[in-house]
């Protein structure tokens, strides 16, 4: 999933692509990569943020994409998005609209419905100004904060994020039966 994700980076002209992994497999995802032109791998860190902030110690560009190798069904196409959205944005991100009815639970029991109005499940691609990203991931950690995206960073401390529509065939493998939902998505398209 990692190569196909820096493959679509690579198709949307983002050099270098620097790929974080975990420490462990840092020698397998260089051999892997190696086929692809300008890659960087680079270990990760204890948690997401850290593995991201490990990243931008080698970005010296004036703007970066952050891309999650669980989604490897994100194009091109998403990145130039994001990249075009930073021109009145200090971030950009990929997301769709939440159409399911969403319920607050608290002990096995639902306490409450949440409105779903302007709620959108955020993806990956991101992309962001990366002076104001680094500066983030400064604040972030003399203050303890972790976030669960790197868009989080950026709002917590005033930033512009700018939306694009994302895809909903952008899914985020992370359970076992998103491998599933994967390899039918792969299948009905061969």
């Amino acid at each position: 999933m990692a190569v196909w994700s820096a493959a679509i980076l690579v198709e949307a002209g983002c050099r270098p692509i620097i790929a974080v992994v975990p420490e462990e497999e840092v020698e397998r995802a260089s051999s892997l990569m190696a086929n692809l032109v300008d890659v960087v791998v680079v270990a990760g860190g204890a948690t997401r943020q850290q593995s991201v902030a490990n990243g931008l110690q080698w970005v010296e560009s004036t703007r970066v994409v952050i891309h999650d190798a669980a989604r490897p069904f994100a194009t091109a196409q998403a990145v130039l998005k994001v990249l075009d959205a930073l021109e009145n944005a200090d971030a950009a991100v990929t997301a769709v609209p939440v159409d399911e009815t969403l319920k607050k639970v608290d002990a096995g029991v639902v306490v409450g419905t949440i409105e779903r109005t302007g709620l959108y499940r955020v993806q990956t691609p991101q992309a962001f100004r990366t002076p104001v990203l680094k500066r983030g991931h400064d604040q972030a950690r003399s203050e303890g904060f972790e976030a669960t995206d790197d868009a989080q960073l950026i709002e917590r401390w005033g930033g512009t994020v700018a939306v694009v529509q994302g895809s909903r065939a952008n899914i985020k493998i992370t359970f076992a039966e998103d491998f599933k939902m994967a390899e039918s998505m792969l299948e009905a398209h061969s």
